[in-house]
């Protein structure tokens, strides 16, 4: 939804996201460590994942992944990808750059 600040997650209402959604942030909460628990969207692989950024005091509308922040894939998670298991951002995010990296260009002998 848009707000003053910007575009802002609203909610889900229904469809697989919700029990996996609950179930990652499940996950988070048993944790030792504490996060600030965000959602990242790639819409390139049709994957939600939890984002849970390591600086529990930072402005939660902007920002990267760091790579010690985590990122558990929500289910449905695309081929190869584990839902539900945590994956640290320098781990994970050189397997969604290349599923996300534009292919070859047109074959040889097809129309531009």
């Amino acid at each position: 939804m848009l707000t003053p600040d910007g575009w802002t997650f609203s909610h889900f209402f229904e469809g697989p996201y919700i029990a996996s959604t609950e179930l990652a942030l499940r996950q988070a909460e048993a944790a030792k460590t504490h996060y600030q628990p965000r959602l990242l969207s790639i819409p390139e692989l049709y994957m939600l994942a939890l984002w849970l950024h390591e600086d529990t005091e930072a402005d939660a509308s902007g920002g990267s992944p760091a790579p010690a922040d985590l990122l558990v894939p929500l289910a449905p998670a695309p081929p190869g990808i584990a839902a539900h298991r945590p994956h640290r951002v320098a781990d994970l995010l050189p397997v969604i750059t290349t599923r996300i990296a534009p292919g070859p260009g047109p074959l040889l002998g097809s129309p531009a």
